[in-house]
């Protein structure tokens, strides 16, 4: 800005009023600049509160969104074992149906017991020696 200098004597009243308007007027452009300049200062102050509660709330929603996933993991863990469980009761009913519904255990085999071997007598000659045997067939 330039400097003005204003010197009361040296100017006519005419070009007094003049300035004195022109100083008037540049007040008032300085307080309406003034008032601009607050409120766009407490606009950027709103905006700035704005934005650090939606950083809040995005920061709980990502906290939200992990133990969504982490739920979401559990779920599908649990699933899984079901199935599992499923298709091991399906298997075990299976088992046991096929061994209920195999033939009856054949009887053991009857084994007739071995007879004794046949009494023998031994045969004696005269002088005591032996030349045969009788054998006993009635068993």
């Amino acid at each position: 800005m330039s400097a003005i200098s204003l010197n009361t004597a040296t100017q006519s009243p005419a070009s007094n009023g003049s300035l004195q308007s022109a100083l008037q007027q540049a007040k008032r452009i300085a307080n309406q600049a003034e008032s601009s300049a607050q409120s766009l200062e407490a606009q950027a102050q709103s905006a700035q509160a704005e934005a650090a509660s939606a950083q809040d709330y995005a920061s709980s929603l990502t906290i939200q969104a992990d133990q969504a996933q982490l739920s979401v993991g559990w779920t599908q863990q649990d699933v899984t074992a079901l199935e599992t469980a499923k298709e091991l009761s399906t298997q075990i009913t299976s088992v046991i149906n096929n061994v209920v519904s195999t033939e009856p255990a054949r009887p053991a085999l009857v084994v007739a017991p071995i007879p004794p071997p046949p009494v023998t007598h031994p045969v004696l000659n005269t002088q005591g020696q032996v030349t045969g045997k009788i054998i006993n067939t009635s068993a």
